[in-house]
């Protein structure tokens, strides 16, 4: 059986993955994320995903690698990583009280295999106080999270309706890439 590996040193992506029971081993992809501009949403989400797993394939060539990249849409904006405080803060105001979508792309790897998929989840945030502002920024839950929240923390107190796949806000659709995986590797 060829080794899985995790083109990722996300503690949810990880946590995910030990869940699941598939077994894996991690690799970083050690690479500067950029998103082509000219493409759909949908697709640069996706490119990135795979530009992660070629990276690590291309140092792993037997293994399969599962690259992966979330970002948060709202009011066809992309809301990545917040760079700072005030971004976290930012974030928070442009996501409050509406529906965002959560897309992550997936991309699966190998020396025979190239399958990119993507996922897409609605979150809908409550109206959000000053003071739950401050609060959520404060705790610094907001760093390294795409949108600047994560769902499985306190950021979970947003959030008043999902529509979707839960595992997908928190970075990896696990349904959807179990399914994809059988298809290539034993699990």
């Amino acid at each position: 059986m060829r080794r899985v590996l995790l083109a990722s040193e996300s503690p949810r992506r990880r946590e995910l993955m030990n869940i699941s029971g598939i077994p894996f081993s991690c690799a970083s992809a050690n690479l500067k994320e950029v998103m082509d501009e000219s493409l759909p949403i949908e697709e640069r989400v996706m490119k990135v995903a795979y530009d992660k797993a070629r990276a690590v394939l291309d140092t792993h060539p037997e293994e399969f690698v599962i690259g992966a990249d979330t970002i948060v849409v709202v009011d066809d904006m992309i809301l990545g990583k917040p760079k700072d405080e005030e971004d976290a803060r930012n974030m928070m105001h442009r996501l409050s009280g509406k529906t965002h979508d959560v897309i992550t792309g997936v991309s699966l790897l190998s020396k025979t295999v190239n399958e990119c998929f993507y996922e897409r989840t609605k979150v809908t945030f409550n109206q959000l106080s000053e003071e739950d502002i401050d609060r959520y920024i404060k705790c610094k839950e907001y760093h390294d999270k795409a949108g600047g929240y994560a769902i499985q923390g306190k950021g979970m107190l947003f959030v008043n309706r999902i529509e979707g796949d839960y595992t997908n806000v928190v970075g990896l659709p696990m349904s959807h890439l179990v399914q994809e995986l059988k298809k290539y590797v034993e699990i």
